[in-house]
């Protein structure tokens, strides 16, 4: 097997992992998946929690197996782009929460630190989103190269 054809097979799997992974948590704590979609809409949550279920899952696996893998590159971009903007949101939900009873010095020192790392989190992961994002775009516009069980659209 050539070198180029490893490239895009990792490349793939890298790109999988990272939905199926993140599919796991969503799975075991439902509530909070629905809670990431009220952050975007308030309205059908459940429904919209279920769909981005299916998207991360189903157009992972498309990409993986190359299985119409343009189609899954713009549902994908979609999703992470969405994704971007809720973790900008967290972020500065964090920065912005505060406790209102009195606490000491060193347990507001505490708070800040907590909030800083927790902004620093969510930013970064809206930036991977826009990562992955690009990926997607990529599979949009290029397929998934060789081992792809179904020819590019276009």
């Amino acid at each position: 097997m050539e070198l180029n054809a490893i490239a895009w097979l990792v490349l793939r799997m890298v790109f999988v992992w990272l939905y199926l992974y993140a599919l796991k948590g969503l799975l075991m704590d439902w509530q909070s998946a629905q809670n990431l979609v009220k952050i975007i809409t308030p309205h059908y949550t459940q429904f919209l929690a279920v769909l981005m279920v299916l998207v991360m899952a189903v157009g992972a696996i498309m990409i993986l197996f190359g299985i119409y893998a343009q189609i899954a590159g713009l549902l994908l971009l979609i999703y992470n782009l969405i994704g971007a903007k809720v973790h900008y949101t967290l972020a500065k939900t964090i920065q912005v929460s505060e406790l209102y009873s009195p606490i000491s010095d060193t347990d507001n020192n505490t708070l800040n630190e907590i909030k800083t790392l927790g902004a620093i989190g969510h930013i970064t992961s809206a930036q991977k989103n826009f990562v992955l994002a690009a990926l997607a775009f990529f599979f949009l516009i290029v397929g998934t190269g060789p081992f792809s069980l179904t020819s590019n659209l276009w």
